[in-house]
């Protein structure tokens, strides 16, 4: 299982402040595979995770290696471990369907 932490960053990259909106997670490890978005908040907003998704597609094939090198001023893709997972998250989907 393999897990990125998709931080937002409301004021620009170089700022130290972010958001923590969830993890994508690749079950099967697969170049190929799509990730469940897991929240880390009880609410993501609409517009936000539209643009998540669209990053996700946009980094396909092999998102998680791809995710990690995007160069944005406001997205950051933070590889964690296994061990430290997404937690308790009550609300998981596929991104893109």
């Amino acid at each position: 299982m393999r897990v990125l932490e998709a931080r937002f960053h409301p004021r620009r990259r170089e700022q130290a402040d972010f958001v923590t909106l969830g993890y994508l997670v690749w079950r099967e490890g697969g170049m190929d595979e799509r990730p469940v978005f897991e929240p880390a908040r009880a609410m993501v907003p609409d517009p936000v995770r539209s643009k998540l998704e669209y990053l996700v597609g946009l980094n396909e094939p092999d998102s998680f290696a791809r995710l990690q090198a995007l160069r944005s001023d406001y997205w950051s893709f933070v590889p964690i471990g296994a061990n430290e997972g997404p937690g308790s998250a009550t609300s998981t989907r596929q991104l893109g369907s």
